[in-house]
């Protein structure tokens, strides 16, 4: 014999609903979302559920789903009101009764909600996008301190969280990109631990050199248009000199770097960063890079980028702690490609792309 639904007996749902307009409006929102989140809830229950119960349990119930289904599309005329709550409390009823033990409280719900929500966000953080911000003017004019920004984060390959191990690349850092990565060394307590941000002028294979502020990668020279002759550097701490920008193109990226002016009535500024002692590795630069010390800028000797590496260096050339200095930057350290910017003191900046991408071939008519 088949067991039939006994839904628990309730007051009249007549006298459940308010008569004062203003309290009905609010007891009308309050039971729709109700019904609503009934409807999904329950027949998610009775789908998963449903073949444990008795045959004629099971049609009672879905009957009573449907009819919520169709109270809650019902025209709002006299008596719609009844007819929804009557159905919301039918089905919460006997969904009660026979599945009880299989649903989930409005409580679990919402922490379930929020423990996905977190895992979801920690996961997109992990592997797929990451905001950063700008800590310091290494990067200047392209980026500003305090700007922050996305940081594709899969496009140079996924890295096992707090290793250094990567999967899943789908290619190499180009000429021209910027790039975030930890510090890849130990010999700079200021710099330790801490994530960079810089943009790739050399690969592997590539021979850099820098004569006289220009960069020459395999022999040719960046190709770079003068812009400003004496700007202003845009950082504190540099009052009374200028800046020479020039706008500079390489893999197919064009930007503005910058380096201290001097003439007659501007004097000399070498890199006035706070620079470690200056120890190279031959593993990370060669011995012939004892040729270049700092605070010198404007010089680099020739230096090829060894497979697995590569070099970096800041646009503000002269205030920038970079490859010049501390080496090469090995691809396993490094986080991702700078994206989007989505916040910065000037909001007409906010939401534009950080590379700017000519069409290939450009660069060499620049």
């Amino acid at each position: 014999m088949s067991e039939s639904v006994s839904p628990a007996s309730s007051p009249s749902t007549k006298s459940q609903i308010p008569g004062d307009p203003k309290a009905f409006k609010r007891f009308i929102k309050e039971l729709e979302a109700r019904a609503a989140h009934l409807q999904e809830s329950g027949s998610r229950v009775l789908a998963k559920h449903g073949d444990k119960l008795d045959g004629g349990v099971r049609h009672s119930l879905t009957q009573q789903l449907q009819a919520l289904r169709s109270a809650r599309k019902a025209d709002h005329r006299a008596g719609w009101a009844e007819q929804l709550l009557t159905a919301t409390e039918e089905f919460d009823a006997s969904l009660e009764t026979h599945l009880g033990q299989h649903r989930k409280s409005v409580f679990r719900e919402y922490v379930e909600a929020i423990a996905w929500a977190v895992v979801l966000t920690l996961v997109i953080r992990a592997f797929v996008f990451e905001a950063f911000k700008i800590p310091t003017g290494s990067m200047i004019p392209s980026l500003q301190i305090q700007d922050h920004l996305f940081v594709n984060k899969f496009l140079y390959g996924l890295k096992i969280p707090f290793t250094r191990i990567k999967f899943l690349t789908l290619r190499e850092p180009k000429p021209g990109e910027i790039v975030i990565f930890d510090y890849p060394y130990d010999d700079d307590a200021d710099s330790a631990g801490k994530d960079l941000i810089k943009r790739v002028i050399g690969v592997a294979g590539d021979k850099v050199h820098v004569a006289d502020n220009v960069i020459y990668r395999n022999g040719k020279p960046v190709p770079h248009k003068v812009i400003s002759e004496s700007a202003d550097c845009g950082q504190e701490g540099q009052a009374g000199h200028r800046c020479v920008q020039w706008r500079e193109c390489l893999g197919g990226i064009t930007y503005v770097s910058q380096h201290h002016a001097t003439s007659g009535d501007q004097p000399s500024f070498d890199n006035v960063a706070d620079w470690p002692p200056v120890v190279f590795d031959a593993l990370r630069m060669g011995p012939h890079a004892t040729l270049y010390c700092p605070p010198e800028n404007k010089n680099f000797p020739e230096f090829e980028v060894p497979s697995g590496s590569v070099l970096v260096m800041g646009d503000n050339r002269d205030n920038s702690k970079d490859g010049r200095f501390f080496g090469l930057v090995p691809l396993n350290t490094i986080k991702g490609k700078a994206g989007v910017l989505w916040y910065a003191t000037d909001v007409s900046r906010i939401g534009s792309f950080v590379h700017q991408t000519l069409p290939e071939g450009t660069c060499d008519t620049f």
